[in-house]
């Protein structure tokens, strides 16, 4: 549940990415929404630009994405322990 009224599905947002850029590309989401594009950038080693205007969605994608850097950070660390 994030807040958004349509979220994009992942595994659609991640197959653009995959398929249209390469590591370490920017991908750009003009409407990032509740920012799955975002997110499925991250997980797949992308960096991500993206706009949105409606406050209340800017901040659901905030949280999302910043939710989804504090897990890779997680699973990074308990790696090396």
């Amino acid at each position: 549940v994030t807040g958004h009224p349509a979220v994009f599905p992942y595994q659609l947002a991640r197959d653009h990415v995959v398929s249209w850029s390469n590591e370490n590309d920017i991908v750009l989401d003009p409407f990032i929404g509740s920012g799955t594009t975002a997110i499925a950038a991250i997980r797949e080693k992308r960096h991500y630009i993206g706009f949105e205007l409606n406050k209340e969605y800017y901040d659901i994608a905030c949280e999302r994405i910043k939710k989804e850097r504090e897990e890779i950070e997680t699973s990074l660390f308990n790696e090396l322990t």
